[in-house]
């Protein structure tokens, strides 16, 4: 694990130091902009998700949600705050979980094209959710999620957004310490949060592809590539990307 958490570290260090290079930042400082978390933010997610133990049990183990939905839902979340690593995790978990690629680029460029109403609802609430920070959402998209889904899945579905903006922001941190150490810190990030979630993100990253690594029968450094691949081209895509306007 420690290899393959070396590997991964030193290449993402490059694809960043790559991208600054095609930036250049006129200050050197508020240059990241993605979302990320303190330390005691990442205490307080993980300590609220404690009482829901059963959702969270009822969602990944029981499959009270469709697991390639789930993971569409999460893939579009992690869209929403930017974070590549969880893109391409979950567009990966995605795939293994037979959604069509057709479907999966429908997620990352929020095109309604190809979605039935019912699930495109869904879509759109858990980013709204996540952009309201899990207060109130538009009582029309509210209206029509109480019309669609019972009130066991929408705690079920807000769980899933929950559980992925952590992993998100978090990610992102250590993003902002990658940016931070080549001279380019976030205007709204310490150092010392920065190198907690970095140790977190450190630690959770090699188990996540061995995982990958078994569910697709790949090799564990063809997932380290791919998955480094990615993100190196993830900002291009982002910026290229021409995302159809929702319904």
């Amino acid at each position: 694990m420690s290899m393959i958490r070396n590997f991964v570290a030193k290449a993402l260090w490059r694809n960043g130091a790559a991208d600054d290079a095609k930036k250049k930042p006129k200050s050197a400082f508020g240059g990241y902009r993605k979302r990320t978390m303190t330390a005691r933010q990442l205490v307080g997610g993980m300590a609220s998700l404690v009482p829901e133990t059963g959702t969270l049990y009822q969602v990944w183990l029981k499959h009270d949600i469709d697991p390639g939905f789930r993971e569409e839902l999460m893939l579009a979340v992690s869209k929403l705050n930017d974070c590549r690593y969880c893109t391409w995790g979950h567009h990966e978990w995605a795939h293994m979980l037979g959604v069509p690629d057709e479907e999966l680029a429908h997620v990352e460029q929020m095109d309604p094209k190809g979605f039935d109403r019912k699930k495109w609802t869904a879509i759109s609430y858990v980013r709204a959710l996540v952009s309201a920070d899990f207060g109130p959402v538009d009582e029309k998209l509210q209206g029509e999620m109480e019309a669609k889904y019972s009130a066991h899945e929408i705690k079920e579905i807000k769980m899933i957004a929950k559980v992925m903006d952590i992993g998100n922001r978090g990610a992102n941190t250590w993003d902002a310490m990658l940016s931070r150490l080549r001279g380019t810190p976030a205007a709204d990030s310490h150092l010392l949060d920065e190198v907690v979630l970095s140790g977190a993100f450190l630690i959770t990253a090699p188990p996540v592809l061995y995982f990958l690594s078994r569910a697709t029968k790949r090799p564990v450094l063809e997932m380290a590539r791919s998955l480094i691949d990615y993100t190196r081209h993830h900002e291009e895509r982002t910026a290229t990307a021409a995302p159809a306007k929702a319904r």
